[in-house]
């Protein structure tokens, strides 16, 4: 039985991958305090915590307490916007935390890491160009990451992910937010909605991330980038329009009344393969059925 470590376990992706893993594997989570258990629920109790402070000697003591076959490392602080009050949560979550765990992996010698990138970090369909902040700084992992395959200390396989959704999902994430002004009745601004909207159901990401790392460990590769894409994505308000006819919905939208982003990915990128062995199962009817019920 493998022992995986999970960075960014209380999250909606981190717990539903724990979720999936348990009981094939021994899961340890990295996690800060306070801890938010929400998302992992009754598996909580199946989990081995350890514990990190920000700090490179806790970081290192978790690794060493954990000893890991393989890391998924899922933590991140996300915004999508730009502000003095927000820079030290990007820096410290998003290049510190991940610097911590790439030393402290190859010191102890553990040599499989699997992450989460964004396609965010690829505006305008270019082979790195930030959307935003957040996009910067998972680049600025990356380019550390890039350090440490190349020096044969770790490999890696990178899953670089669109937007993602799901039941019992409560991340401020925009088929969320219609959702729920379609449930309560409340009016919602929106774009024009014509943007491509690359969306994939939470059991397929985790089943991506599940087959990189199973591929990881077989020594497949040393160091690969991946795409995690639906097979044929609609456009935004196509997809709210199916949404809200596989629920019998109805939603107050006003269409257009929410001024474009001068910063917005408008349109599909595809400049990665797909993660072999892997293709997106749930169709979205059914995803977007199920994340409704």
């Amino acid at each position: 039985m493998h022992r995986v470590l999970i960075t960014g376990i209380t999250g909606y992706i981190g717990a539903h991958l724990a979720r999936n893993l348990l009981p094939d594997c021994e899961v340890c989570g990295l996690v800060r305090e306070p801890r938010n258990l929400e998302y992992l629920g009754d598996i909580h109790s199946s989990i081995r915590f350890v514990g990190y402070d920000g700090t490179y000697t806790c970081m290192e003591a978790a690794i060493e307490s954990c000893q890991p076959d393989l890391v998924y490392h899922l933590a991140a602080y996300y915004t999508g916007g730009r502000s003095p009050e927000q820079l030290a949560s990007l820096l410290d979550a998003n290049i510190v935390l991940g610097a911590h765990l790439l030393e402290a992996m190859a010191e102890h010698k553990i040599p499989a890491l699997v992450w989460a990138s964004t396609v965010m970090a690829h505006y305008r369909g270019k082979p790195y160009c930030p959307l935003n902040l957040y996009a910067a700084t998972k680049q600025a992992f990356s380019d550390l990451l890039a350090y440490y395959t190349d020096a044969g200390l770790l490999r890696a396989v990178t899953l670089v992910l669109s937007d993602t959704y799901g039941p019992g999902d409560h991340r401020p994430k925009i088929l969320n937010l219609i959702r729920n002004a379609a449930e309560t009745g409340e009016k919602i601004a929106l774009s024009t909605g014509a943007q491509d909207y690359d969306v994939v159901y939470i059991d397929d990401v985790v089943s991506a991330f599940r087959i990189a790392g199973e591929q990881l460990l077989r020594g497949e590769y040393q160091d690969a980038v991946f795409q995690i894409v639906p097979e044929c994505p609609l456009t935004l308000r196509e997809t709210v329009e199916k949404m809200l006819q596989v629920n019998r919905l109805a939603l107050n939208a006003g269409w257009g009344e929410r001024p474009a982003s001068q910063r917005e990915m408008p349109e599909k990128i595809r400049l990665y393969p797909s993660l072999p062995n892997w293709k997106a199962r749930v169709s979205l009817k059914e995803g977007l059925r199920k994340m409704c019920e």
